[in-house]
């Protein structure tokens, strides 16, 4: 479902534990913590993978190891640890609270070989720090969204649309639509700390089903209901002021770019068809949960599932933000 670095995340759904819990093989990553390396040993936390991994043989999925310290050398010894053990280290800014050392710090790490995620909270990601963490190697931003009330999605959205590294969000959920919430604004993965077991179970096992049903377990909310850039994967052609023409201004794009590019992206593809829509083609079509009979007539033609629509908007999405790039 995601590749980050060489990990492979199956599910949307991350626990965050200490080494002592029982590993609940369901969830798409099982991040370990509790290594303060001012005070825990780099011996005792390899001891705690090695076990984990025993215990586990070869039916462990993805895992990753949460750390911080007040010096660089034992980070970047836990960094060679975790390129080893193929583990994701997610590196807690709780004694790294200086930017300048933290944008100097990631290079270091990541020529360890790591796949690296930032654990951090949204009044210490300045637009300037999201702005330079896109330009570093960093794999992955993990947003600590818990305690905001709410606020949680809106601060995805905002770094989503910066289109840099892949997003991991920290927040207090506690049923299925608070993490679809989160997921729809653009995250990649939500992660739960001090959840229930059973809950985290629950909610992993509906989000793949989820995922199987819907072809975009993450796809966003319209651009016009307030969902991140993705969402111009569903966007009209640009023949009238709305909301649309703000996204295309944040995205660096010019309406006969979109155009030219949706356009060029739908060739070939099955969202090139679309006889009896509006526009003739469904790459302007909307998300498959709007009704729309025009669209489902097409689609009933074609031979296309909701499922299979919603799979090539996701590639189109994607590849979108590749031509950007």
């Amino acid at each position: 479902m995601l590749e980050v670095g060489y990990i492979h995340i199956d599910n949307p759904i991350a626990i965050i534990s200490s080494p002592n819990q029982s590993l609940n093989r369901e969830v798409g990553l099982f991040l370990l913590e509790g290594f303060d390396l001012d005070e825990v040993s780099l011996t005792e936390m390899e001891a705690c993978l090695e076990n984990l991994n025993l215990n586990e043989k070869n039916e462990r999925g993805a895992f990753g190891l949460s750390v911080t310290c007040s010096q660089d050398e034992p980070l970047l010894e836990a960094a060679k640890i975790a390129s080893r053990k193929l583990c994701l280290l997610d590196l807690r800014l709780s004694k790294i609270r200086d930017p300048a050392r933290l944008l100097q710090l990631i290079p270091r790490l990541k020529r360890c070989g790591v796949t690296l995620s930032v654990r951090i909270r949204p009044e210490d990601l300045s637009d300037d720090l999201l702005q330079k963490l896109k330009e570093t190697a960093v794999d992955m931003i993990h947003l600590d969204l818990r305690g905001l009330n709410g606020a949680g999605p809106r601060i995805v959205k905002k770094a989503a649309d910066q289109r840099g590294p892949a997003i991991m969000a920290l927040a207090d959920v506690g049923e299925f639509e608070d993490a679809k919430n989160l997921l729809s604004m653009g995250a990649d993965v939500v992660s739960l700390r001090g959840a229930d077991p059973e809950f985290a179970e629950w909610l992993s096992g509906a989000m793949k089903e989820y995922d199987s049903l819907s072809g975009w377990c993450n796809a966003p909310k319209h651009i016009c209901a307030g969902g991140d850039l993705r969402g111009l994967a569903f966007c009209c052609p640009p023949v009238k002021h709305c909301a649309v023409m703000g996204a295309l201004k944040k995205a660096g794009m010019t309406p006969e770019e979109y155009v030219e590019k949706k356009l060029s992206l739908a060739k070939g593809t099955p969202l090139e068809k679309g006889d009896g829509t509006c526009f003739g083609s469904l790459v302007w079509c909307c998300k498959i949960s709007k009704l729309c009979y025009l669209r489902d007539a097409a689609l009933a033609r074609m031979g296309l599932s909701g499922k299979e629509y919603m799979e090539q908007k996701k590639n189109l999405a994607e590849n979108l933000f590749k031509k950007l790039a």
